[in-house]
């Protein structure tokens, strides 16, 4: 019963927020410039996020570097990250963070590390649920944080994003003499924090309740199989 009250309540105030959210009526309205009248009332995105959660997990592969074992595939990272939100996105992209351990910085700095991160993600909202291969042009990589670019979310009520993300270090690795990633003391770290493309008309810019963002910690303290 709670449940059911809750939701109608939720999808009252959302409801009416879409009208309070609405832009006033174009200064230009009765102009007889038909062109800038029509460009004043495209449609605009809008964002509203009540409550948000995110949760990071993953794996690490540590990489063999003592010879060659024909199948054998080491040094990999991977990584599931899944946000629930309720509230309304009307047409905002999203942008998920993977904030890598500081002892991988000098790995994420060699040219070929963006091509070996791979993935996928999933979006469930309106128009049910969604999967797509993330691309290279979906990748942003600075210093020791991957961006990826998720595409346009049309949801109300509640909206979901889950991210699967291989990072195959050992192929980068191999290439090098020396050992690329430092070890830890305690266990590597990895964050992960998603925003969205936020508008300035939006009235709450992160979620009133929670949050997106996760912290990971791996039990490994070598990148190495030692």
């Amino acid at each position: 019963m709670f449940r059911k009250v809750f939701v109608v309540g939720l999808s009252a105030l959302l409801f009416s927020s879409s009208f309070a959210l609405a832009p006033p009526p174009s200064a230009h309205a009765q102009s007889a410039n038909q062109e800038s009248t029509n460009e004043s009332q495209k449609p605009q995105p809008r964002t509203l996020i009540l409550t948000a959660t995110g949760d990071l997990e993953g794996t690490v592969v540590p990489y063999y570097d003592k010879g060659d074992i024909q199948g054998l595939e080491t040094g990999y990272i991977d990584l599931h990250y899944h946000s629930f939100d309720t509230g309304f996105v009307d047409g905002d992209h999203a942008y998920l963070t993977i904030e890598l351990p500081k002892e991988f910085a000098t790995l994420a700095k060699q040219a070929s590390f963006k091509e070996n991160i791979s993935g996928t993600m999933q979006r469930k909202g309106l128009l049910g649920d969604r999967s797509f291969t993330i691309s290279q042009d979906d990748l942003t990589v600075s210093g020791a944080r991957i961006v990826v670019e998720i595409p346009r979310e049309l949801w109300i009520i509640s909206g979901e994003i889950m991210a699967d993300i291989s990072i195959n270090y050992g192929n980068i690795q191999k290439n090098f003499p020396i050992r690329l990633v430092q070890n830890s003391a305690e266990g590597y770290v990895f964050k992960s924090a998603l925003r969205r493309s936020m508008a300035p008309w939006d009235p709450l810019q992160y979620p009133l309740l929670g949050t997106n963002s996760d912290t990971w910690e791996s039990p490994y303290t070598t990148a190495y199989w030692d």
